[in-house]
């Protein structure tokens, strides 16, 4: 960072000397691009730094010899309290990632930052062969020291549970909403003693995700400079103070998380003694219950750690066989199609009788349920692998699950679907859950290639020269249709990324809050995440690094076919990493940011690849 603003000032005095005028930061998305013809002037010579830059480098020594001590080893670093290091994959943008795990690492002595602020609980009389339930999942029932809540007040556990539905479920659709409602109206009209152990761990939960989810119009401050200061504002309304007492009533969302992980072993190892007849079986409500608790991880640090979580909930889905629809036979994979094809012919046969009715829509609900699981295992899967650079749970050539319906929940029952599939209509939040599909499917794609094209460099480095025996040749699939050629990919996805952000859903087709800007998010951060292997480090940079000792090398080989892209992949990822960071600005001015490590991790690369970019092009 004190190269590069060290750099841009030197460029800037350059331009001022000359008298040539240049846009502010800001405008940087819609400079147009530099003349070659000028850049060889711009350059300039790193020894005709003022003196102040001198000076600045030595008041900046004693930050850089403290970072130079977090910055050990080079994509290993131990991390969940344990001994042996643990990959951090290059395409995650693994200096942000050794940064934040060397601090935790060196602040906490012997223990895991997720793992040192909890207790394990005493071992569950229900035990295997002396295994506890929580040895047998990585540790998820490990009980935290924090305080737990009590449990809420009607109208605050309602206020989170639609936080939860318009803003968390319409992303990952974990729960079905009717259903949901009625547990949390038995569960609010009965008397505590009576309440199951699975009602309190599913309400607990997702009050923990709804009130970790921050939502509110930006301040005044913001929205009107001349707004009066608070002693020259009207009293407050009996109603506006009726809602603000809710909020004192409110608990952390960590210590509502501690009230629900309490109950958590008794709910997994009572489920199956206690099956409902109207349930959705005992194996998918426990594969729920750890897809909500990666839900509450991607918003706060839990033990065993998101990455665990999800592993957790890839294990337990594929041994459901979730990943597979070739279980189905024609009735099964019908159910969840009209009656009638386009054309007209029946494509099955019809319900006669009362029970054959209720069996067909009890396996509609099912089969709805198997499908919307999957992928919300999928959307967790994608997601985390793609921010820590890491291989997935299980590769897409497997994969034979249908999307679910896009039906709305409420048409949605334990009887069958009351709505026709093929008459889906607007509005339902499904409609951002099947875009957020189709995005995980993206960057599937992207991480699988930009893995494989690692591999073929380090081998071609001479890595596994000497074993026979392994997959030295294996192709991607992704570029099998390009020719092999990553350029002529690259162009593709690209505009695949440009398709899918122009379709997006708006909140009138979801009938939720959730806010569109989140896919304009996520396009940029995609477009990041495609290109970032492309960029090298110039040597200019290079030199300037060396004398500092710094361990300086692109993030890949950059290919021949690559070079004639060179600028253009340059303003790309700057112009991404600048709109990412003015889109976490904007949501954060109207309180929709609240996420932690993936927040800052985003933040971190768009920053660093924005700046730099800028730099380097100029």
């Amino acid at each position: 960072m004190y190269f590069l603003e060290t750099r841009v000032s030197y460029l800037e005095s350059l331009l001022k000397e000359n008298n040539i005028a240049f846009d502010p930061p800001e405008d940087f998305a819609s400079t147009s691009k530099v003349s070659s013809a000028t850049t060889p002037n711009l350059n300039g010579d790193s020894q005709k730094r003022s003196a102040a830059d001198v000076t600045s480098g030595t008041d900046a020594q004693d930050g850089r010899d403290k970072v130079d001590k977090l910055l050990s080893h080079a994509s290993r670093v131990a991390v969940q309290g344990t001994s042996d290091s643990r990959f951090l994959g290059s395409t995650s943008g693994i200096s942000f990632a050794r940064v934040v795990f060397a601090a935790v690492k060196s602040s906490v002595s012997g223990s895991s930052s997720e793992r040192g602020t909890t207790r394990p609980s005493k071992p569950s009389a229900n035990t295997m062969g002396g295994t506890s339930m929580r040895d047998s999942f990585f540790g998820l029932h490990t009980k935290p020291t924090i305080k737990a809540a009590r449990f809420p007040a009607r109208d605050v556990g309602l206020k989170l549970v639609n936080l939860y539905f318009e803003h968390a479920n319409p992303q990952i659709p974990i729960l079905h909403r009717p259903d949901f409602m009625v547990m949390f109206d038995k569960v609010y009209s009965s008397d505590e003693r009576s309440r199951t152990a699975r009602e309190s761990y599913m309400l607990n939960i997702v009050f923990a995700i709804g009130s970790a989810i921050i939502v509110g119009k930006s301040s005044e401050g913001d929205a009107n400079p001349n707004a009066p200061t608070a002693s020259h504002r009207e009293p407050e309304s009996p109603r506006t103070l009726k809602r603000r007492k809710v909020s004192d009533d409110q608990a952390q969302p960590e210590e509502y998380h501690a009230s629900a992980i309490i109950h958590l072993e008794s709910f997994l190892a009572s489920s199956a003694l206690l099956e409902r007849p109207d349930s959705i079986g005992s194996s998918l409500e426990e594969l729920q219950a750890v897809l909500l608790l990666a839900g509450f991880a991607l918003l706060r640090p839990v033990a065993p750690g998101l990455w665990y979580i999800v592993g957790v909930a890839v294990r337990l889905a594929v041994d459901l066989g979730l990943h597979s629809e070739d279980w189905a036979d024609n009735d099964i994979k019908s159910v969840s199609e009209d009656h009638r094809n386009p054309e007209g012919d029946l494509i099955a046969e019809p319900p006669t009788t009362e029970r054959q009715r209720i069996d067909r829509g009890r396996r509609q609900y099912i089969c709805e349920f198997r499908r919307r699981l999957w992928w919300c295992v999928y959307s967790f899967d994608r997601l985390v692998s793609t921010c820590v650079g890491r291989p997935f749970g299980i590769t897409d050539q497997v994969i034979t699950t249908e999307f679910p319906t896009l039906l709305d929940d409420k048409y949605i029952t334990p009887r069958g679907f009351t709505r026709s599939p093929a008459s889906a209509g607007k509005p339902s939040y499904k409609f951002v859950a099947y875009h957020y599909f189709r995005l995980r499917l993206l960057q599937s794609e992207i991480l699988q290639v930009l893995q494989h094209r690692q591999a073929l460099q380090a081998r071609d480095r001479g890595v596994n020269q000497d074993n026979p025996y392994m997959h030295k040749t294996l192709p991607s699939p992704f570029l099998r249709d390009f020719g092999g050629s990553f350029r002529v990919w690259r162009q593709d996805i690209d505009r695949r990324l440009w398709e899918w952000k122009e379709c997006a859903p708006t909140q009138e087709d979801a009938g939720v809050q959730f806010s569109p800007l989140f896919f304009e998010l996520n396009y940029w951060q995609a477009i990041i995440m495609l290109y970032r292997q492309s960029l090298s480090v110039p040597p200019v940079l290079a030199e300037e690094l060396a004398a500092t000792n710094e361990d300086v090398q692109s993030p890949s080989i950059v290919q021949q076919e690559d070079q004639e892209d060179e600028e253009a992949v340059f303003l790309k990822v700057a112009e991404a990493g600048q709109k990412v960071l003015k889109l976490y600005r904007t949501l954060h001015r109207i309180h929709l940011v609240n996420y932690t490590f993936l927040a800052t991790h985003h933040l971190f690369m768009a920053g660093r690849t924005s700046e730099t970019n800028v730099v380097l092009q100029s």
